[in-house]
């Protein structure tokens, strides 16, 4: 009885406030079966799962139309390797590079 979740049925929502956890966003929509967060507290965005095409469609409909502290939901599809849907790296700057720190490796053992 498992439900599809490819890509196709997946949408990525940008909020204008800070998800405080699953079910608020599930509380959007009744035909939202899954919800991915991020690991940061301080997320704004997710993945939401539907069902099938017509669900999708039909929650994209009534989402478009919902407003958070008089500001929209932006709502794009999602494709995994896109830059808008990836988790946004560190800011932080490694030193050295991969094979400098291979070559450490090495030297230790």
């Amino acid at each position: 009885m498992g439900v599809e979740t490819s890509d196709k049925y997946k949408l990525y929502i940008l909020l204008p406030v800070r998800i405080k956890d699953e079910f608020e966003i599930r509380e959007l929509h009744p035909n939202i079966i899954e919800v991915h967060l991020p690991r940061q507290k301080s997320r704004r965005w997710c993945i939401i799962v539907f069902e099938n095409k017509e669900k999708l469609q039909e929650a994209l409909a009534d989402l478009k139309k919902v407003r958070i502290n008089n500001k929209s939901i932006k709502i794009r599809p999602y494709k995994r390797g896109d830059k808008n849907s990836k988790v946004v790296k560190s800011k932080g700057k490694a030193k050295g590079s991969a094979k400098q720190l291979l070559e450490l490796l090495k030297n230790i053992t």
